[in-house]
């Protein structure tokens, strides 16, 4: 899971003039066409969840930036609009895809979206924590009132992110029906069915919304599934299973590969992130994700550096 920081510190502020210079392309909406065009163009791409100064990341090379739309939870700080339209413009002027980050199988308590009486007590449709991330519980999301929270309510992060100006979201925890399988033989479809409500959801409002779910390579062999979404991340196809900077083992990177080469023989971009401090293997991972078709993203765990 890719963990967001809750509080972070001020942002630098970007000049009336730059402001000026991209005025409205906030408000400018790509159509679907276009939107997977500049996908499938995309030859750099990065995350940062925490510390961002959007004024680095504006400077930035990259075709593509995933942030989450709060910057500061304490403070109910979010991208801005002249912030958003400065994000989507390369310094060689052309167009950067923006993707905000919309978790939809886990709940964390301490974000801004979490009711603070619900802290105290917690709604019966809220699951147990996840042990890798303190403050963040499974919840069963198939329960309306989570759905209503996440997607479909008029005050929904999903909304949120919509008016913020952003390009489409990267849906983390979309494997979360693997916290379910168990004791819910419906959990997967039930996945599935959530994300196509976020493709729906979404499209009524922005014809060319992006999805981008993270991992969950299980319900790629669902051919619905691949129609509502154009692009996955794929984290540690290749190395970190068992430890950082060591390699995955090759029956488990030929068992994720063979079903997302579904995805990519229906049109689906493939984005990997690996976390590796090791230069020579991340060099080589490169070279073996370049050769498949990947778009790879090389990351720290706690995604709170500028991705470049």
């Amino acid at each position: 899971m890719l963990k967001i920081g809750v509080s972070l510190p001020a942002i630098s502020l970007l000049s009336p003039i730059l402001g000026q210079t991209v005025a409205g392309a906030a408000q400018q909406r790509l159509d679907r066409t276009f939107a997977r065009r500049l996908l499938h163009d995309a030859r750099s791409w990065g995350v940062q969840y925490q510390n961002v100064d959007i004024s680095i990341l504006v400077e930035s090379p990259l075709d593509l930036i995933v942030l989450d739309p709060s910057l500061n939870d304490s403070a109910g700080r979010f991208i801005s609009a002249q912030e958003m339209a400065a994000l989507k413009r390369k310094p060689d002027g052309g167009r950067r895809l923006v993707i905000g980050y919309l978790c939809i199988g886990e709940a964390d308590l301490k974000r801004w979206y979490w009711p603070p009486q619900w802290r105290s007590r917690l709604p019966a449709w809220v699951g147990p924590e996840n042990i890798n991330w303190p403050g963040s519980r499974v919840v069963r999301y198939w329960d309306r009132r989570w759905q209503e929270m996440i997607v479909t309510g008029s005050a929904s992060i999903l909304s949120k992110i919509i008016d913020l100006g952003f390009d489409g979201v990267l849906l983390d925890r979309v494997d979360a029906y693997g916290d379910w399988d168990h004791n819910r033989t419906s959990a997967r479809q039930e996945m599935i069915e959530l994300v196509e409500k976020v493709a729906k959801t979404a499209r009524q409002r922005h014809s060319g919304f992006l999805l981008i779910p993270q991992n969950a390579e299980h319900i790629i062999e669902n051919e619905s599934y691949r129609a509502v979404i154009d692009a996955i991340n794929k984290e540690s196809l290749l190395t970190g299973l068992s430890g950082k900077d060591i390699p995955n083992r090759a029956t488990d990177v030929e068992w994720s590969l063979s079903r997302l080469r579904l995805g990519q023989a229906a049109g689906v971009r493939m984005l990997a992130t690996e976390y590796l401090s090791n230069p020579n293997l991340r060099d080589r991972t490169n070279d073996q994700l370049v050769a498949w078709n990947f778009l790879p993203f090389f990351g720290v765990k706690a995604l709170d550096k500028p991705p470049w």
